[in-house]
């Protein structure tokens, strides 16, 4: 049974959307590091500038220390901007995947300018789908898709949802996907009850915490108020700050335009406007738990 919260944010007769893999980490513990590096650097020159002020020989007798004081800093700076802050500053909020099962057709979201949209049709020979893993932690999973040449040469790669631990996380939105391009949306679901959106995209600084506590995890989730708040509300603010300069993915007009959605659509699923909204509802947030039980009754060891 295909679940839902895997990095889905629309489904509709038309269409279906998932976030890329940065989406769940961004502006997290690397983007933290790398502002506090930053800060660091600053501090340390200042700090030195200072010092050598209140010397005898002042600042000017001292600008051979303080040239190599301000290389240090800078190359400090640099290594924190270009090895972590680079990847998340400045960039989109999230990398769409789309998967149009009128047209037959998936669009990876790239940039918002000319030729931004990599469009390959659904079932191209070219289109390698698979569990990846990631370059710096290969305990973290994800489903990525390869587009290959005529050669069988890796051009480009994409990843389509969130990163997980374990493989039958990534199976879930593939049998999803699977489904909802095959069946349609009427049969996506097994139950009433999982047709329900769970993840915003929407960068507010309300999404940013509870992003932060699904990723700390269950077992810190009693001090996120109390011990652990300090550690939670900086995470949470780098996060939002990092998607203030963030922009928002823009499909173009010619790629709007063949993913209409009809006004009256019955399949089409509300989108929340924060992380987990519906799940206020009894009976949704029941089903819920049970799936949860049922994946970690029947998933075999990794």
């Amino acid at each position: 049974m295909p679940d839902d919260a895997y990095g889905l944010i629309s489904l509709n007769s038309t269409y279906m959307d998932f976030v890329d893999r940065t989406f769940k980490i961004k502006g997290m513990p690397h983007c933290l590091v790398g502002v506090f590096g930053c800060a660091f650097a600053v501090w340390m020159f200042c700090g030195f500038v200072q010092s050598a002020s209140e010397t005898p020989e002042g600042v000017i007798g001292n600008v051979g220390s303080l040239s190599l004081v301000l290389l240090m800093s800078l190359a400090m700076a640099w290594v924190m901007w270009f090895v972590i802050l680079r990847h998340d500053l400045f960039q989109y909020t999230h990398y769409p995947v789309r998967f149009n099962r009128i047209t037959r057709k998936i669009y990876f979201f790239r940039h918002n300018g000319p030729g931004g949209v990599t469009v390959v049709p659904w079932g191209s020979p070219y289109a390698f789908f698979h569990i990846g893993r990631g370059a710096q932690n290969p305990e973290l999973l994800d489903l990525r898709c390869h587009l290959l040449d005529r050669n069988q040469q890796i051009q480009q790669t994409f990843t389509i949802g969130h990163f997980w631990e374990h493989e039958d996380d990534i199976r879930e939105p593939w049998a999803l996907i699977c489904r909802y391009m095959q069946d349609g949306p009427e049969g996506c679901y097994d139950d009433p009850h999982d047709r329900v959106i769970t993840l915003s995209s929407d960068p507010t600084i309300r999404n940013c915490w509870l992003m932060v506590i699904l990723m700390m995890g269950t077992a810190l989730m009693p001090l996120r108020t109390n011990l652990m708040f300090p550690v939670y509300g900086a995470l949470t603010l780098c996060r939002w700050l990092t998607f203030k300069t963030c922009r928002r993915p823009v499909f173009p007009p010619e790629i709007d335009a063949e993913c209409q959605i009809d006004p009256e659509d019955p399949y089409r699923l509300p989108e929340p406007r924060f992380m987990a909204e519906f799940a206020s509802d009894p009976a949704i947030y029941a089903r819920a738990l049970e799936r949860h039980k049922e994946r970690v009754m029947w998933r075999p060891e990794k």
